[in-house]
């Protein structure tokens, strides 16, 4: 688990940049990836530029369907989107 490495503002960057997940504003930012135009997956993010706490890390990996180790992946750029598709469609 690499929560220390990253903050909540590279985990919005990554999912609007990557998956293209566009995020909507409130108390914290929610969004929801398309998968073939349908909404398949919905994570919530912390506002803020604060360092991510192990559960809530853990919480939104298992909101995007990753493990953790995924997810760490998904971050760190070697999971792409392709590849993330093909791990929720099982």
């Amino acid at each position: 688990m690499k929560n220390a490495q990253f903050n909540v503002r590279d985990v919005k960057k990554v999912g609007e940049k990557k998956l293209h997940i566009e995020f909507k504003s409130g108390k914290e930012f929610n969004g929801w990836f398309k998968l073939n135009g349908v909404k398949a997956k919905r994570i919530t993010v912390p506002k803020g530029r604060k360092s991510i706490p192990r559960k809530t890390y853990a919480s939104m990996a298992r909101q995007l369907g990753l493990s953790v180790s995924d997810f760490d992946q998904l971050l760190e750029c070697p999971l792409t989107k392709a590849k993330y598709e093909k791990i929720i469609s099982k």
